[in-house]
């Protein structure tokens, strides 16, 4: 919207203990783009619990376990969304879990497509693709959290349970 942001011009950040509130205006904006979301976990069989989102319940990006399973959702609208999971559960111990948006639109390109994929230690795990990308803001009032919902496939509250260890936001090229 015009403002000085503290993100801007920066590809990659590194969130090193959860964090609740950042404002969109003071993130990375993920929308139009590819990224990746990376998160050093140790975890127990069935964990499940939020690991990165931005937005909200009208828009946004999840990325989380639910009954073990890694999963990725994006928010469209609060009208439809577009989820990956892996296709079995993540077995206990350390791990390093990513998501990666291929966003299909080309630089000034809004809310074209793009392909969801997983990866447990490097491996791919799941995929799934996403129709349309949300183009422009997320939410007045929503934010960018560590362990905070945006999708509606789980009870509240949805804490991560394990250890939850650096997590690493990173747009393509970096």
């Amino acid at each position: 919207m015009g403002k000085p942001n503290l993100a801007a011009g920066r590809s990659e950040f590194v969130y090193s203990q959860p964090i609740v509130g950042l404002p969109e205006a003071s993130a990375r904006d993920l929308k139009n783009k590819s990224f990746s979301i990376t998160a050093k976990v140790t975890i127990d069989d069935n964990a499940h619990g939020m690991i990165f989102t931005q937005g909200g319940n009208t828009d946004g990006w999840g990325f989380y376990l639910l009954d073990g399973k890694l999963a990725a959702t994006q928010n469209y609208l609060d009208i439809l969304r577009y989820t990956a999971t892996s296709d079995d559960a993540i077995a206990a111990g350390e791990h390093e879990l990513k998501m990666e948006l291929a966003y299909d639109g080309g630089e000034g390109e809004i809310g074209k497509s793009g392909t969801i994929t997983l990866y447990v230690d490097g491996q791919q795990v799941g995929t799934g693709t996403v129709d349309q990308t949300v183009p422009m803001k997320f939410s007045l009032s929503e934010n960018q959290d560590i362990g905070a919902p945006i999708t509606y496939d789980y009870s509240e509250p949805f804490d991560f349970e394990g250890n939850l260890g650096e997590v690493f936001v990173s747009l393509a090229g970096s």
